[in-house]
């Protein structure tokens, strides 16, 4: 069963500037959370801190907690290459190494150990099936990553996430860079992983987030404003803020 992630008063700042204000919020286990709102108010950030990517960039200071389970992340104890194996992410332009496709899905496992080459083999040939790009690739497992699509690179990109056996994917607007077409292929693929993963995604597309989000997240100046089944939310929402948003409507 997927664990629920959770957040128990999360601040971040930059340089001592507030970029998140005292988020308390939670992705139920196999679930889908979409985080909306407008640019700047804090969705990447709230993301990055699910995983500790926050604290590579300089000036960063985090305030409260973060549990994947009933584990704090930010506890002194936790293995930071541990927490990110279980809590992948997956970023807005696809961003495959100068690899072959079979090596950049095959990198996160041999990172953490495994040396055998049937192994290895069946965890890409897996990854791949997972992200829907098997099909695609399997006779071309050799040739360089960069030479896929935007689409197929993005799908490669959530492949080498799942390869490492992942609990949460983080996906920060995924289709953002993409065609159509290949906005529909990632959507069906994150239909196709809830359940299996719980995920929390950014996303800008208003129509992305109703189509196959669970519940919905409404961020704005730093702060968690709603937070609600996404029907619900997209139908009748309970905050004014929310509702201006979803309007086009909403001022800063």
């Amino acid at each position: 069963m997927a664990p629920t992630i959770r957040t128990e008063h999360l601040s971040v700042s930059y340089h001592r500037t507030p970029v998140l204000h005292q988020i308390s919020l939670e992705a139920a286990g196999g679930e889908v959370l979409a985080l909306i709102g407008p640019s700047g108010c804090g969705k990447s950030t709230f993301l990055r801190a699910l995983n500790r990517l926050v604290e590579e960039t300089p000036g960063a200071r985090v305030e409260g907690r973060v549990y994947l389970g009933n584990m704090n992340i930010y506890a002194p104890s936790v293995d930071v290459t541990q927490l990110r194996r279980r809590v992948g992410m997956v970023f807005q332009a696809p961003n495959p190494f100068p690899f072959s496709i079979f090596d950049n899905v095959a990198y996160g496992p041999r990172l953490h150990g495994v040396t055998d080459a049937g192994e290895l083999r069946r965890i890409v040939e897996r990854s791949l099936q997972e992200a829907a790009l098997w099909d695609e690739v399997r006779g071309k497992l050799r040739r360089p990553a960069l030479t896929l699509s935007g689409g197929q690179q993005q799908r490669l990109c959530i492949a080498r996430a799942l390869a490492v056996d992942p609990e949460v994917l983080l996906l920060d607007e995924p289709t953002a860079a993409l065609d159509p077409l290949s906005t529909e292929k990632i959507e069906e693929l994150i239909a196709n992983l809830r359940g299996r993963y719980t995920i929390v995604m950014v996303t800008h597309n208003l129509r992305q987030a109703a189509r196959i989000s669970d519940r919905t997240a409404f961020f704005a100046e730093g702060r968690l404003v709603e937070v609600g089944w996404t029907r619900q939310m997209f139908t009748a929402p309970q905050d004014p803020r929310t509702e201006q948003y979803l309007t086009g409507r909403y001022q800063p």
